[in-house]
């Protein structure tokens, strides 16, 4: 033991103290490899006998023979001496943690992942890392000629063997890929000349370095896929129940050590990393976002580097890792299996925030239970508290003309779309002294923008230039029309400030039947509450829909209203006779499918929040069941001769060059017409008098109306009018 004395001048009296920092503890981990290191010198230079003892060397002729004679392993004399001192950092880190220290290598040795061997080799990894004296010593060390070289997991035996004990001096499990070592901190090494495993050089990742180097904010090449969730000290809480919900699911999975995925659905922008961030704040951790699909898009070797990345950061730096923005798809879930395989391999607890819950084949392949919470749409008085913060949030104030509980009535909007609404509409704002003034005009804009959808062939966008004054209809009909626009503008108060919104066994949506002859405004009239309401209105192309494969119309349907679902818009079904006809007996497998696919629609429409308008010729076609879950029926008819004669003089403009003998009076007396066909007759006898250079005259608009009602199957019309005019 005495010629081992030099140990003391490395470590007189180890002690238990704590280390101040993380600095200190590198510092001093450092002089316990540079003993062991001198230890091993002093052996090789001064006891060639035990070269017997060293494992994954290179060793000379004259070591060779005296390894294969037959002898008596000893144990190292200053064993039970440089164990001591091993012991004692340990200690020292140990209390480090207590003390709550940023101790970065004592936090890594008690994660539970390591073995005494494994320390060993994080520590002679670490060391030829940041400085190349190391290089030449392990060089010397291994009998390298050149005397330069990298550690080796025969090294790491070698070294061992002073204070790890036999048994478990075990450097197998450097060499099994799936440990936690090669997974998470090694970089797959070189196998060094002999191609034995024992030559196999060992060096940490980078990320592991930046750990023990207490770069803790250090993202790397995890950037290309994942973020911290930004703290706010003024961060609002959002669905109290929801997030107490989970600060104690997490709490209690962390606390057992039980295996399990935390799976919280909602569309994106509902505010799951939000509420996931507020539990991580609970446990004083940080949230570290995993975006799936920029994860996806990577090479697989990427992929598990950055896999990697993120084990480290959740076992070492304490992160909680939630993964979210998972694709659609089949062809994804075999990836989305990979993934969290390879990230529950090594994590007790993984949060997941899928728009839908992920498909049972995926979720049957989780370790663990898989504790599952859906968030539900924000009710009405939540988003007006939501505008209200965002817009003192970012120094703005709404204007007179808005009203936020129509405005919440109108647009369904989670909690990043109204933050980015806000921010959006601050960028157009006037600057006041009161703030940035929110316009009612310039936010509607603004919400439509973020609400905007893509149906692909499905639907198409109308426009709506059209106000009331464009409409020309039955007063009764235009009086149920502004009655469904009351229906949108006072949803919040009536379902929420009154009650009723607990008594709705569906959803909160609205749906209108528009019917009459073609041509009598229906398509109008849906204009019109668009541009009333301030909402998009897509016309839906029945033909795309509609297919003679058996589930293939309901496939489309559903695919309609999932796109539409958050989309604040109204869907217009026009002609819809062809897939709303009224129900008939089953008598045949067609009437059945057919039946199904009314029913199918029914139960979509009663669960869209939005509004759906059906125009249809024949009203007929409805069954009175169907009528009965309709929340208007409105008559768009032929209009009445006073509604005709309005309707002639609207179709022509102020600038028009009428003749003298032009009578609205006997337009609308004589011929019984809709909307669309006197605009359509105004002007084509406007063409005509145009290619003439003179004036519009009755004869043209008579033979332009004589033309458009043949289209129908009306003939004589020009003479009606003509005899209309000559008995006046």
């Amino acid at each position: 033991m005495r010629e081992y004395g030099f140990t003391d001048a490395y470590f007189t009296d180890p002690g238990e103290e704590p280390f101040e920092n993380a600095q200190e503890e590198r510092e001093t981990y450092l002089r316990f490899i540079d003993m062991l290191c001198m230890i091993s010198i002093y052996q090789n230079e001064n006891k060639p006998d035990e070269a017997v003892d060293r494992v994954g060397t290179l060793l000379r002729d004259v070591d060779l023979m005296k390894a294969l004679e037959p002898h008596e392993k000893k144990q190292f004399p200053a064993f039970n001496r440089v164990r001591f001192i091993f012991s004692k950092l340990l200690i020292r880190g140990k209390n480090s943690l207590l003390d709550g220290k940023s101790v970065p290598l004592s936090r890594l040795f008690f994660s539970g992942e390591l073995g005494e061997a494994e320390i060993l080799t994080v520590l002679v990894a670490l060391s030829s890392s940041i400085n190349r004296k190391y290089e030449r010593i392990y060089g010397i060390l291994q009998e390298e000629k050149d005397g330069i070289l990298r550690p080796t997991v025969g090294l790491v035996h070698d070294l061992g063997r002073f204070f790890i004990p036999e048994e478990e001096n075990d450097v197998s499990i450097l060499l099994d890929p799936d440990s936690f070592m090669n997974i998470v901190l090694l970089e797959q090494g070189n196998t060094y000349k002999t191609g034995s495993e024992m030559s196999r050089e060992i060096r940490l990742r980078n990320q592991a370095v930046n750990y023990l180097f207490d770069r803790r904010e250090t993202l790397g090449e995890l950037s290309l896929c994942a973020e911290y969730r930004e703290a706010d000290p003024e961060d609002h809480v959002c669905r109290p129940g929801i997030v107490n919900e989970l600060q104690n699911v997490y709490g209690s999975l962390s606390e057992m050590g039980e295996n399990g995925i935390i799976e919280i659905a909602g569309e994106m922008g509902a505010g799951k990393r939000h509420i996931m961030g507020l539990v991580a704040d609970t446990y004083a951790q940080k949230l570290l976002c995993v975006n799936f699909r920029s994860l996806e898009v990577l090479s697989v070797e990427k992929q598990q580097e950055l896999i990697s990345d993120m084990i480290l950061k959740s076992i070492l730096e304490d992160d909680i890792i939630y993964v979210f923005d998972f694709p659609d798809g089949a062809e994804h879930e075999r990836n989305i299996s990979r993934v969290m395989a390879a990230l529950q391999a090594h994590l007790s607890i993984v949060i997941i925030g899928p728009v839908k819950a992920l498909h049972e084949r995926i979720a049957s392949g989780f370790r663990g239970n898989v504790y599952r919470v859906e968030l539900p749409e924000l009710d009405d008085k939540e988003q007006v508290r939501l505008w209200n913060e965002a817009a003192e949030r970012m120094q703005g104030v709404f204007s007179t003309d808005v009203d936020l509980e129509e405005l919440v009535s109108k647009y369904t909007m989670n909690p990043g779309r109204i933050f980015e609404a806000v921010k959006n509409t601050i960028m157009l704002a006037d600057i006041t002294e009161e703030g940035f003034l929110l316009e009612k005009e310039k936010l509607e804009e603004q919400i439509r923008r973020i609400c905007s959808v893509s149906f692909g062939e499905n639907a198409k966008r109308l426009r709506s230039p059209f106000v009331w004054s464009d409409l020309i209809i039955e007063p009764e009909s235009e009086r149920l029309l502004k009655h469904v626009c009351d229906r949108i503008r006072y949803k919040s108060k009536v379902n929420d400030d009154f009650g009723f919104g607990k008594k709705l066994p569906y959803g909160r949506g609205i749906s209108v039947v528009l019917y009459g002859p073609p041509g009598t405004g229906k398509t109008m009239a849906a204009q019109v509450l668009a541009r009333e309401l301030g909402l998009d209105i897509y016309r839906i192309d029945l033909s795309q829909i509609s297919s003679k494969y058996i589930g293939e119309t309901e496939k489309n349907l559903g695919a309609v209203f999932e796109a539409a679902k958050n989309s604040n818009s109204i869907l217009f079904f026009d002609e819809a006779d062809s897939l709303f006809a009224k129900r008939t007996e089953v008598a045949s497998s067609n009437d059945k499918h057919a039946n199904a696919e009314t029913a199918y629609l029914l139960q979509k429409i009663e669960e869209y929040s939005g509004m759906s308008v059906l125009a249809t010729n024949n009203m007929q076609n409805f069954d009175a069941a169907f009528k009965r879950r309709m929340t208007y029926l409105i008559p768009v008819g032929i209009p009445d001769e006073e509604t005709r004669k309005k309707l002639w003089k609207q179709a022509f403009p102020e600038d028009a060059p009428l003749s003298a003998d032009v009578d609205f009076d006997i337009l609308a007396k004589a011929v019984e017409i809709s909307g669309s066909y006197i605009k359509s007759s105004a002007i084509a006898a406007a063409y005509r008098a145009a290619a003439e250079n003179r004036n519009i005259t009755m004869m043209d608009i008579a033979e332009a109306t004589d033309l458009e009602c043949m289209k129908n199957g009306k003939m004589g019309v020009k003479n009606d009018i003509l005899q209309e005019l000559y008995n006046s």
